[in-house]
Formats: structure tokens, C-alpha cells, sequence
């Protein structure tokens, strides 16, 4: 062959027949390209043609890394030109809960809420351009992180405040193959509460012994009731302290 140059992609078409060979066509191009070339055996390899030769070697069923693989779409060539699956999963938690259903966890109304997202490569080759979105607009932080090795995972957060009533938001994942892109997506719930109102406290109506020893009516807490029986207050019907005699009346008037 005359006139080849340095690095230079000879793409040729040869008849043979017999013990002749003759070359139909040939094409030159310094411009190259690798594809996962398919074999007699339907094996695939790593292989280097020009620019120009690309077209018919696509059409014989090659493909680049990261390209689906003719005739199985839901599988991409690996690095290594191995036909492998793709997939992405996401799995979402409201405050550390599961809660694919509702009601979920029951948050008080103004706390915080913290929503986790895991997603993970479960397929066989790497996935690019990672995102996470949710459907209530809640920014979704991720870090610097957009790749997923095989088989690896990332976690990413975001935070809210709790409102009244149930509530449910949608994670979404969607990441780039090199040839498609895959997705899936992982619902969360809580429920929203008012904080419960304290109990009031326990009352109860003594008749009180004041510093010129009569008495009055007061109405104290049960917890105080001791100290002020020690002090020498009563109920109403009860024997007077000291005085066994007489019985408080209503009013706390003595009789």
C-alpha cells in the first residue's frame, strides 16, 4: 500500500476467492474511534476503526461504552465490552422512618422533619449525572456527588418543618447510562400534630387557719395539701385541729 501515513486508519473490503484476494474498497482516515465489536461467537471486544467505518460496524451490532446493546435495550456495554443490566433504586425516610404508608411518624406541628434519600446503582455498570428531586419542591442536597459506581450508593437530605394534618412528598432519582436514562421513585409520610395541652393541675378547698386564728376558704394545689393540713387547715365537715369539738362549716365558719 502507497502512501500511509503515520497513525493513519486503513479500512479495507477484500474478495477473496480461492488462493486471490482482491480489495474491493478501501477507505483512510486518521480519525478513530473504540466500539464493542461483536464477534462470530457473539462475544464482544474492544476494538479501534476509523470514524468512517463506524456506520457499518453499528450496523453488524457494536456499540461504545455506556451504548444499550443492539437487541437487549435494558443493557448497556460495561467497560470491559460485557453486555450488563442497568438499574436505580431509591428508597426515602421521614425522620429516620420507613414510612411508605401513611400515617407514618407523628411529629409535632413547627418541629423539624428530616427526609433521607438513598439511592443506589443495582445494575452493572456506572451511572452519570445522578439527581434527586422531590414533588413539594424541598431542596434535595446531594453534596458534589452526580456518579454511581456499580453496585455503590449515595445518601442525600433535606429538611422541612412539620405542618398539621397527614403529609406525604415523592423522592425522584434519574440518572444518564451513556446510551438512556433510568429512574425511580419512593413516597414518605407524617402525620402532623398540635403538642398536647397540659392537664390542670389537681385543686382542692381547705379552710385556712390565718395569723388571728380564724379561718377562710383557699383553694391549693392537692401537692400543698399536706403542708397545709400541718399548719393546721381542713375540709369543710372535718373535725377542727385542736378543737375535736367543733366541725368546719360551709364557708369555713366554725360550730
Amino acid at each position: 500500500m502507497a502512501n500511509v501515513g503515520q497513525d493513519e486508519q486503513i479500512q479495507l473490503h477484500v474478495s477473496i476467492t480461492g488462493a486471490t484476494a482482491v480489495v474491493v474498497s478501501e477507505v483512510r482516515s486518521a480519525s478513530k474511534v473504540e466500539l464493542c465489536h461483536k464477534t462470530d461467537t457473539g462475544e464482544y471486544h474492544l476494538i479501534e476503526v476509523s470514524t468512517s467505518a463506524e456506520p457499518a460496524h453499528r450496523a453488524h451490532g457494536d456499540g461504545k461504552v455506556g451504548d444499550p446493546v443492539p437487541g437487549a435495550p435494558t443493557k448497556v456495554f460495561s467497560a470491559s465490552c460485557q453486555p450488563v443490566g442497568v438499574g436505580l433504586t431509591i428508597k426515602k425516610s421521614t425522620n429516620g422512618q420507613d414510612a411508605d404508608g401513611a400515617p407514618g411518624p407523628s411529629i409535632q406541628v413547627g418541629a423539624p422533619v428530616t427526609w433521607t434519600y438513598v439511592v443506589t446503582n443495582n445494575g452493572g455498570a456506572a451511572l452519570n449525572n445522578v439527581k434527586v428531586v422531590d414533588d413539594k419542591g424541598v431542596t434535595v442536597n446531594c453534596g458534589a456527588q452526580t456518579t454511581l459506581a456499580a453496585g455503590a450508593s449515595m445518601t442525600c437530605t433535606a429538611t422541612g418543618v412539620a405542618t398539621l394534618g397527614q403529609y406525604v412528598n415523592i423522592g425522584t432519582a434519574t440518572a444518564d447510562t451513556g446510551g438512556g436514562s433510568v429512574s425511580d421513585r419512593d413516597s414518605s409520610h407524617y402525620l402532623g400534630v398540635q403538642a398536647a395541652e397540659e392537664a390542670p393541675a389537681a385543686k382542692v378547698q381547705l379552710c385556712h387557719r390565718t395569723g388571728n386564728g380564724r379561718y377562710q376558704p383557699i383553694e391549693v394545689s392537692v401537692s400543698a395539701e399536706p403542708a397545709h393540713r400541718a399548719h393546721g387547715d381542713g375540709k369543710v365537715g372535718e373535725a377542727v385541729p385542736g378543737n375535736a369539738s367543733k366541725v368546719f362549716l360551709p364557708g369555713c365558719s366554725v360550730s
